[in-house]
């Protein structure tokens, strides 16, 4: 009795590390200082400091395409991870948008109703998720083909408008980008409510 007392107790010492390790992995300490550039992008674009903010946001983005090989080659994928790593995204992306829209001396803003469009899609989405999960329970959300293409697209928006105003250059384009996104953001929103359907009609199916 003894000794399965032991064997249960090293067998636990044993996940402990294993457990920890998940937490404080490479991958997850790169989402998280993706998060953390998040600040002094937000101040250098509200001084209007494009070329830094763009400098700044070139880094965050490598910190993304790292931290998924990282976490794929080196086994490090886990809960903490998949919940940071489009948390950090969002959070860039998102609070870009909002600082871009409000009007700045010497500073051109995006149109407000893009950031507005931007802003009210993330904010549906994530209600529309807790909403779901407290009906069904259903937690396995995952970025839909169109989503994944939103994501570029509005990341791919902040690095143009930046490097055109930093160049002074191109930036008659700049209204045509807008209007990509924003259909890109209706298309992914309206296939999020096709899967946020799709998930309650199996529910009722499956429901007693």
């Amino acid at each position: 009795m003894r000794n399965d007392r032991q064997s249960v107790a090293s067998g636990r010492a044993k996940t402990l590390p294993a457990r920890r390790s998940k937490v404080w992995t490479v991958a997850n300490l790169l989402t998280s200082f993706r998060i953390v550039l998040t600040i002094p992008f937000l101040y250098l674009i509200w001084q209007g400091r494009f070329g830094l903010a763009l400098l700044v946001y070139f880094i965050a983005s490598i910190t993304d395409f790292i931290d998924g090989y990282v976490a794929r080659t080196f086994n490090q994928q886990s809960a903490l991870g998949q919940m940071l790593d489009p948390l950090a995204d969002k959070l860039l992306t998102t609070a870009g948008f909002i600082v871009m829209a409000i009007p700045h001396e010497g500073f051109p803003p995006i149109p407000v109703w893009l950031a507005v469009a931007v802003v009210l899609r993330d904010v549906f989405i994530l209600l529309g998720s807790l909403l779901i999960y407290l009906k069904t329970g259903f937690k396995e959300f995952k970025p839909t083909a169109s989503g994944r293409v939103n994501t570029f697209l509005e990341m791919g928006l902040i690095v143009v408008f930046l490097g055109f105003h930093t160049a002074e250059m191109l930036i008659f384009l700049l209204p045509l980008c807008y209007l990509i996104v924003l259909v890109s953001v209706l298309v992914s929103g309206g296939e999020y409510i096709v899967q946020g359907v799709r998930i309650l009609n199996n529910y009722k199916k499956q429901a007693p």
